[in-house]
């Protein structure tokens, strides 16, 4: 009984392994990196051998890579399999990263795009112009369109490519149209996790709400009015009423400020950060700031994973290590002082960036 216990235990124990992510580790070689895999007992799984835009950090089911001796790309599974040698995704130089167990792939020859499912398996055919990850079992797809590249039409060999035409619209995973929609695929601020369907009572001062195919109305947070509202009802509130702690409490637990002259990005904690800044910068910039003033602008960004590379900051990226932007947004607030006289060009601008956390918008940057 003893043995058929310690067998069961051990196949338990190897099925865990298995299903657990694995993550990246690399080698040096002749002055370029090489990539491979452990899985969480630290047993090295994969060794190093991926090179080139091989850029999965956590290997969930499926990932793709590119072998770096024989320059060959295609999609790796855990158990070895391999798939689609011919259809590897790559925009603006970047493989895909597996999301809600769906990673798209290219049919060259069509130049469209679909879905491999987690054992490499086409779920979605390869329809679309572009198409978007997953998320909430949302994808975003253009349709129908002309892709250009400069002045020309149809060019495959682009890095920025862009579309004419076409229709965008909101797939699920069962690859049915639920809406069209009217923004281009990689557009908006729609927090596709906040799904709501025919919500009798939606905040339109927060919301956007999109009739469905079916008659229904999908009602969703717009990430851009959610922060605004909070800028100017929570945030500036607090500094306008010098509440240290409370400010501090609205501050990312990593801060990093650049000021000039130039001298890099200072790191701080927010009671150092606050300490320092909130009455030389925070209260005379923003304490009185209200909307529509002259010179204040909120534009979307992203995170700059060079200079926020800390731990802290791991849950807003994906398995890639790019920003997660669809559920982790980042807003920046934009100060412009013109020079003088009033037709003299732009003196100099200064931006504060926030985050949205699993608590709420949090200030983390500042540059002045």
């Amino acid at each position: 009984m003893k043995y058929f216990l310690l067998a069961l235990c051990l196949s338990f124990c190897a099925q865990a392994q298995e299903a657990a992510p694995w993550t990246q580790f690399s080698v040096q070689a002749h002055g370029e990196y090489q990539y491979g895999y452990r899985d969480t007992s630290g047993r090295v799984r994969i060794p190093a051998k991926f090179g080139g835009l091989t850029n999965a950090r956590t290997f969930r089911h499926i990932m793709a890579v590119s072998e770096s001796k024989s320059n060959q790309d295609y999609y790796l599974l855990k158990n070895g399999r391999t798939v689609g040698h011919d259809s590897v995704f790559v925009f603006d130089y970047q493989y895909d990263c597996e999301s809600e167990g769906k990673i798209r792939f290219k049919d060259v020859r069509r130049n469209r795009v679909g879905f491999f499912d987690q054992l490499g398996r086409v779920v979605i055919p390869a329809l679309y112009n572009y198409v978007t990850p997953f998320h909430n079992g949302l994808a975003v797809a253009l349709i129908g369109a002309r892709q250009m590249c400069g002045s020309g039409f149809d060019t495959l060999r682009c890095e920025h490519p862009s579309w004419a035409g076409g229709r965008t619209v909101l797939l699920n995973a069962r690859n049915e149209v639920l809406a069209e929609l009217p923004t281009h695929p990689r557009a908006g601020h729609v927090n596709w996790y906040s799904l709501k369907i025919n919500d009798p009572t939606p905040d339109t001062a927060t919301t956007v709400t999109l009739e469905a195919v079916n008659g229904n109305r999908y009602t969703f947070t717009d990430y851009k009015k959610e922060f605004t509202q909070w800028l100017y009802n929570v945030f500036i509130p607090a500094v306008h009423r010098d509440e240290a702690a409370q400010v501090r409490a609205l501050c990312f637990t990593d801060l990093a400020v650049s000021a000039r002259p130039f001298g890099g990005w200072p790191h701080f904690t927010p009671a150092t950060f606050v300490a320092r800044y909130q009455h030389a910068v925070l209260s005379p910039r923003l304490g009185t700031l209200r909307r529509g003033a002259p010179g204040v602008a909120i534009f979307a960004d992203d995170l700059n994973t060079l200079i926020f590379e800390g731990r802290d900051f791991y849950p807003f990226l994906t398995d890639c290590g790019e920003h997660f932007r669809e559920k982790y947004p980042i807003f920046t607030l934009v100060l412009t002082y013109p020079a003088q006289p009033a037709n003299a060009p732009v003196d100099h601008q200064e931006h504060f960036e926030f985050i949205r956390t699993a608590g709420g918008y949090r200030l983390f940057s500042m540059s002045l």
